[in-house]
């Protein structure tokens, strides 16, 4: 059971916490980027012919998203002595299980080839899909509160870590070459990498005492994430009218989420 109450309260002098219930997320995904550049040696029957490199940039667009998920939360609140002024901190979980998708987009290139011939490059990297999946988020939130006769309503902010997912799939590199369009790179390369992620999140709650031992928690929070870049390379070798291309294409992959939060739980003191 929890501390013993103040008079006239229904909120413990101290109380250890745990609950569960669900939330309402609705997710967003800014400082997307996606970088790719090549480089190849041209062949043809007598050698070496021209040496070619072309690079560019674009801003996938990846809409927001609105999930509902399951969360779990602990943690422990005081109050200062002799006040309704009280401090605490908790630690939650929730899983997210957010996705969000571009399909079918264009990364245009440009560069110079040198050597038997001299001239421009230009062309564009088809990508199939850029994805973006957040799932587990963990936060740890010191706040302080005020407390009345049935509840308290209390804001903090804290650190908060989550699990992104970035894949980035389907990429053939075309140019426009010696007259002709070609897929440089031959069949499509995809790429994905996996980070745990660090940002801050800002909260804001009420809780209401249904019994001294039993309490609803609601609070929003507002949730923001540092931007991960991740690195692709991949060889190729192609063969296009007579003339052979040994290369290799690279680049970075990069985004983050921000997320704000409607939680509802229900809750244990003791």
């Amino acid at each position: 059971m929890a501390q013993a109450l103040p008079a006239g309260s229904s909120v413990p002098d101290r109380a250890f916490f745990v609950g569960a219930g669900g939330s309402l997320n609705s997710s967003t995904y800014p400082n997307q980027d996606v970088f790719g550049q090549g480089l190849s040696n041209i062949y043809n029957s007598a050698g070496l012919y021209a040496q070619g490199e072309a690079g560019g940039s674009t801003s996938p667009y990846l809409p927001a998203q609105t999930d509902i998920s399951p969360m779990l939360q602990f943690g422990y609140f005081q109050r200062f002595a002799g006040s309704n002024w009280l401090w605490g901190a908790k630690f939650s979980y929730n899983y997210l299980g957010a996705s969000s998708t571009q399909d079918n987009f264009l990364i245009p290139q440009a560069g110079r080839y040198v050597g038997g011939v001299t001239g421009d490059l230009l062309g564009n990297v088809y990508a199939h899909q850029s994805v973006l999946k957040v799932d587990n988020q963990i936060d740890l939130v010191p706040f302080l509160g005020y407390a009345f006769d049935k509840g308290y309503v209390y804001g903090g902010a804290g650190p908060s870590l989550a699990r992104m997912k970035s894949e980035l799939n389907g990429l053939i590199g075309f140019a426009d070459l010696f007259g002709q369009t070609s897929d440089i790179t031959g069949a499509p390369d995809s790429f994905s990498s996996t980070n745990w992620v660090w940002g801050a999140t800002l909260l804001a709650g009420a809780t209401y005492f249904i019994t001294p031992d039993w309490f609803i928690d609601l609070n929003y929070s507002y949730t923001m994430y540092g931007t991960k870049e991740n690195h692709f390379a991949a060889p190729f070798s192609t063969v296009h009218n007579g003339l052979t291309f040994n290369g290799v294409a690279f680049g970075y992959y990069s985004g983050t989420s921000d997320v704000q939060t409607l939680s509802l739980t229900l809750n244990r003191a003791f």
